[in-house]
């Protein structure tokens, strides 16, 4: 019975026809597609084979055939027989790689008459082993000479559609016959075969038919030992059994055994073909159907019960419901898939810029423009670019966190000093207010190599403790004719400089620190957007780099003529009168309160403890400092180291908050905000991008990095690809 003629046909048809659009559209590159791939020893008859199924010949005499893959796709059809020969390019031979984009190529016109398939193939297959030389055009029109080729192997695939009323809906892939040895010795043609044998059969979704000779022993023929690889189980093979007229007298049972599936077992059964004799197709194909069916009529094949596992008709039928069956089963999964592969591709061109549409200048000027608004969208801090804030955020805090370590710091006892915790007075809330520490620990995990370098850098400016005899000595040595309860002002300069003499250090070490995060941040950027223009790129760097370098120096400058010196060189000053008195009074009263506390029996004749243990007032009884008073000048009051250290310590705590707010801001406003006001124009102007005279240069700048291209081309290639194969998909419903 003729396969067209079976209940299935109606929609077989369409079935194979989607099939084989898939595959045109390069889907098969990217996709597992069922699909039949037919294999074998050379001289297995498996070209025979072929030709028995399509009903056309193929050219065997200079050996063409063997050096490329042929894909075979009979379709049904209501018109008068027809046959189109076209060209899958899929892959660069020359390079061995995959085309970006996967094409076929007509070669010739519509053949309407048989005789004229052989030397269309036979042309075709030349054009693909000499794909540098001539044209397409050149193999169809010209005698072809037996020269030499540029490729002795290919991969690329010559398609040929045969359709017709008595066509079966069947689409296979033959292979090229698996040699040992060539007759020059080219160990690598062998090889190549070999991998591109593995390379179909190994594809999951692949049903592989194993062409076995019944002249060499079943175990012996290579292709059986591909399939086990490829199909452990034996699930996806078929085994076809060629030239059984070649059985000797007395050995058919063991053939009998294996088509029976009593031996060599595969899921997929065996099935027998009498391969015809170049005179039997001559002759035509009706006839050696007719030969080939008396040959399985006779007493010994009529023995075998499987008598429907014998003839090329049987094995045709069997093949196309086989295929057919595996689209109809794997065809959700290979739309999922496709979906799936689609959206993949789409967010990768996301990523990667869009072709050039317009002038160099007028893309160059889009590209800094998205640039700069890149920076203007991260100094702005907008919620979707928190990237630079992020960077340059915790330095600001580590800075805040160092000017607040050079504090001053008093100690309990005369002489001491102790830094313990336990030790150091415990005044107010300046002593123990927070620190900002989430961003300090920001800072301390992003970057704890720049924490460590910094700490060695500021082991020396933390304040160093002062203990009660030294505030003793500095109001001593700087009184005057001021009468006792009033504070010398030039010891208050002298602690409260103490305190500042540190802070331009790391001052100028946040500066450094937020300029190099900046810097490595707008690189960042320079990479994202110009990635695929390097020249302009480089070009790019260089300008912003030397902005920059500009601004940062800017920056320096104001701090080291303006911020610092407001600070480190005026007298103290505040019009924070009303925050300077309430730190005080607070701070005032608290040391009072710890002194009282902490008065004990240090309170000794001062004989024989001259100097004070505590802050509390002791008896001061006049004869008690005779000694002292012969050698040197009393010491002050209590109450006036009490008056000085508050003094001292509401002040530094105004002016280093003071300063921890201005050092960030000239930063911010100097640096960082002027980069970003200044970008946009420095840009324009250095590339030249509004002198006509500069076409040439910004042409060549703005060439794209080959690399891109080809990446942004083979993923347009593979969209392209999925969105036709998913506007089929959507049409078809089984």
């Amino acid at each position: 019975m003729a396969l067209s003629n079976s209940q299935y046909a109606s929609t077989d048809e369409q079935i194979l026809e989607l099939l084989n659009r898939l595959r045109s559209f390069g889907v098969a590159s990217e996709i597992d597609l069922p699909t039949i791939v037919l294999c074998g020893n050379q001289s297995a008859g498996k070209s025979s084979l072929l030709e028995a199924i399509s009903e056309v010949q193929l050219p065997k005499a200079d050996g063409t055939c063997t050096r490329c893959p042929m894909e075979l796709r009979l379709m049904k059809r209501d018109s008068p027989w027809q046959c189109q020969v076209k060209i899958r390019w899929e892959y660069n031979d020359k390079t061995s790689t995959r085309r970006e984009s996967v094409r076929e190529e007509l070669f010739g016109g519509l053949i309407t008459d048989r005789s004229e398939v052989e030397e269309r193939i036979r042309r075709a297959q030349k054009a693909i082993l000499n794909p540098g030389s001539m044209s397409l055009s050149y193999y169809l029109d010209n005698e072809l000479e037996d020269e030499a080729k540029e490729l002795k192997f290919s991969k690329n695939v010559v398609c040929i559609e045969v359709t017709g009323k008595n066509c079966p809906n069947l689409s296979l892939t033959d292979l090229p016959g698996i040699i040992r040895h060539t007759e020059d010795g080219d160990d690598k043609l062998v090889q190549l075969i070999i991998d591109s044998v593995d390379h179909y059969i190994g594809e999951k979704n692949a049903i592989i038919i194993a062409t076995i000779t019944c002249k060499d022993d079943i175990e012996n023929q290579e292709v059986v030992k591909k399939a086990r690889i490829h199909d452990k189980e034996g699930i996806r093979t078929l085994g076809v059994l060629t030239k059984p007229d070649t059985i000797e007298s007395g050995c058919h049972e063991k053939y009998f055994s294996i088509i029976s599936g009593h031996s060599h077992q595969l899921k997929l059964g065996y099935y027998a073909v009498r391969n015809s004799t170049q005179a039997e197709l001559t002759k035509g194909v009706t006839d050696a159907r007719e030969i080939e069916a008396d040959f399985f009529k006779s007493d010994l094949w009529k023995r075998l019960p499987q008598t429907d596992r014998l003839g090329v008709p049987n094995l045709t039928k069997q093949l196309s419901n086989l295929l057919i069956a595996a689209i109809k089963r794997q065809l959700p999964g290979i739309k999922k898939e496709i979906i799936t592969r689609l959206r993949e591709v789409t967010e990768l061109l996301e990523h990667i810029s869009p072709a050039l549409s317009g002038s160099p200048r007028f893309e160059a000027g889009k590209l800094v423009a998205k640039f700069s608004k890149h920076i203007e969208n991260a100094m702005d801090v907008v919620p979707a670019d928190m990237g630079l804030w992020h960077k340059i955020q915790p330095h600001f805090a580590l800075f805040c966190k160092r000017i607040r370590e050079t504090r001053p710091r008093f100690h309990h006892d005369a002489m001491s000093t102790d830094t313990s915790a336990g030790a150091l007075i415990k005044t107010d809330e300046y002593d123990s207010e927070p620190e900002d520490t989430q961003n300090y620990q920001m800072a301390h995990d992003s970057d704890n190599e720049m924490e460590n370098t910094q700490n060695d850098q500021m082991a020396d400016i933390v304040s160093s403790v002062i203990n009660r005899e030294k505030i003793s000595a500095l109001i001593r040595k700087y009184r005057g004719r001021q009468l006792d309860g009033i504070i010398p002002y030039q010891a208050f300069l002298k602690l409260v400089e103490e305190c500042q003499r540190h802070w331009k250090q790391p001052a100028l070490a946040c500066l450094s620190s937020v300029a190099d995060k900046f810097l490595e941040y707008i690189d960042g950027e320079i990479k994202l957007v110009f990635k695929a223009y390097p020249l302009l790129a480089s070009e790019i760097s260089i300008i912003v780099h030397q902005l920059h370098r500009e601004l940062q120096a800017a920056a320096k400058d104001l701090l080291e003529r303006v911020i610092i010196p407001m600070e480190t060189k005026l007298p103290p000053y505040t019009w924070n009168v009303h925050y300077l008195n309430a730190s005080r009074k607070r701070l005032r009263n608290s040391q009072s309160a710890s002194q009282s506390a902490s008065q004990s029996a240090s309170q000794l004749p001062s004989l024989i403890q001259p100097t004070f243990t505590s802050f509390t007032t002791p008896s001061f009884a006049p004869t008690a400092f005779k000694p002292l008073q012969a050698i040197s000048l009393p010491p002050p009051p209590i109450d006036e180291i009490c008056d000085l250290t508050a003094m001292v310590r509401a002040y530094v705590k105004v002016a280093y908050k003071r300063f921890a707010d201005n050092v960030p801001l000239a930063i911010d406003l100097v640096f960082l905000h002027e980069f970003k006001e200044k970008l946009h124009d420095r840009l324009i102007e250095q590339l030249g991008l509004m002198d006509p005279k500069e076409e040439v240069d910004i042409g060549k700048l703005i060439q794209e990095d080959q690399a891109i291209v080809n990446e942004r081309d083979g993923l347009l290639a593979k969209q392209e690809c999925f969105l036709k194969a998913m506007d089929e998909l959507d049409k078809f419903v089984i």
